[in-house]
């Protein structure tokens, strides 16, 4: 296995040098779904819910609440953060591998990619969405970090002046 993740529907992703993403059922371990694409290892892995799952309540506007210690409030404020965040279908996770490309995948509706990303000429070790799931940002072997439109998967622009691999 080479990364997991927790998920805020409820699953926890696995991918692994078999191949594959696998998607779990967090509350009794059965496998919920096995997504299969990349042509090599799967590196890594990132959800567009990452930060609102991280960050909960407090988001990354500045905003202090006054929340005076009720926990109801901040679980709320945190469950409507968190369903602002995601697709309507769903989660959308994204997974980078050794095979240079990366998918998009929401796996509470298939088992198939949304979108297929491509243009590194490198593996991929790492991705990340924005804060506000917006943009989706992928570092590579190849010495370059791209960014893509994280709603769709269409490339934006290219982060060049690295001399060796980005982890």
């Amino acid at each position: 296995m080479t990364k997991v993740l927790w998920g805020g529907e409820g699953l926890i992703y696995t991918a692994s040098q078999d191949r594959t993403i696998k998607c779990w059922d967090a509350k009794v371990g059965n496998l919920v779904n096995d997504l299969k694409g990349h042509a090599h290892w799967v590196n890594t892995l990132a959800l567009s819910t990452d930060y609102v799952l991280q960050t909960g309540c407090f988001d990354h506007t500045g905003k202090h609440f006054q929340f005076q210690g009720d926990q109801a409030k901040m679980k709320q404020y945190a469950l409507e953060r968190y369903n602002k965040a995601r697709d309507a279908k769903g989660e959308v996770l994204v997974s980078g591998s050794d095979d240079n490309t990366m998918m998009m995948w929401q796996p509470r509706q298939g088992n198939k990619p949304m979108q297929r990303l491509t243009g590194h000429q490198g593996l991929i070790i790492q991705v990340a969405f924005s804060p506000d799931g917006y943009y989706l940002a992928s570092a590579s072997f190849d010495k370059s970090i791209k960014l893509w439109d994280g709603k769709t998967g269409k490339f934006i622009t290219s982060f060049r002046g690295h001399v060796a691999s980005v982890y």
